[in-house]
């Protein structure tokens, strides 16, 4: 009889079965720890993905809730000094113009705290909070000489302040343009960094495949190497009857 024509038909029957049992087993498991850390690694890109897109998107909106409530503080100034000659409406639009001072405040410590943990370099968010604490004390200051019962003193503390809000107005605007351009860019290269996992991903799982199927090929291979040249069952039991 002759010698099964396999890669290890120097090897006993024996050891070629465990041969090749342990190789197959050798790289499925390398097979699936491989996978296991090209998922793993895969989820944690795309989540830290969906925190910074999550992130960038909060800055700009932030950025721009500052800036809505600015102007709404300076409108109830405004308001504060049209209709201030009357007593319930002073009170109304001066609760009001301090309620938006503090968004403002907020908003803004909001925004300088998002900046810092997500790394990005906006000095002038610290400028524009400084900006608006000197703005809300001129304002303030200059209230003290409003007096209710003088139609001209409206005219008189407005004339003495006018233009105040320039800067900071200036000020906000370009922070809320820096804000959304570096936010913008981050989403633009996050996307691409997605994009370009997505498809190396795609690229590594066709490569996993294909080791799946070469060592199912290599498993079936041996396994007829090993067993079509061994003599028939009948022939066995004949020899040993023998």
């Amino acid at each position: 009889m002759r010698e099964p024509n396999t890669i290890f038909q120097n090897i006993s029957l024996h050891r070629q079965v465990i041969v090749s049992i342990g190789i197959l087993t050798v790289l499925n498991i390398a097979i699936g720890l491989y996978s296991f850390v090209v998922i793993l690694a895969s989820n944690q890109q795309f989540h830290k993905s969906i925190l910074e897109g999550r992130t960038m998107a909060n800055a700009i909106d932030t950025a721009r809730l500052s800036q809505v409530h600015f102007k709404k503080q300076v409108q109830e100034w405004k308001n504060i000094l049209l209709r201030g000659n009357d007593k319930d409406l002073f009170d109304k639009h001066l609760r009001a113009f301090n309620e938006e001072d503090q968004k403002v405040n907020e908003y803004l410590k909001s925004l300088s705290q998002i900046a810092s943990s997500s790394g990005m370099s906006v000095p002038q968010i610290a400028g524009v909070i400084k900006v608006h604490e000197k703005l809300g004390h001129h304002y303030r200051e200059a209230l003290k000489k409003y007096k209710q019962t003088d139609i001209k003193s409206a005219v008189l503390v407005d004339k003495s302040i006018r233009g105040i809000d320039r800067q900071m107005t200036d000020d906000i605007d370009t922070m809320v343009l820096i804000i959304k351009n570096i936010s913008e860019k981050r989403l633009k290269e996050m996307q691409s960094t997605v994009k370009t996992e997505l498809e190396a991903y795609q690229i590594l799982s066709f490569i996993m495949i294909f080791l799946v199927i070469a060592s199912v090929g290599f498993g079936i291979y041996n396994a007829r190497s090993i067993t079509k040249d061994l003599p028939p069952e009948e022939n066995r039991n004949n020899a040993k009857t023998e």
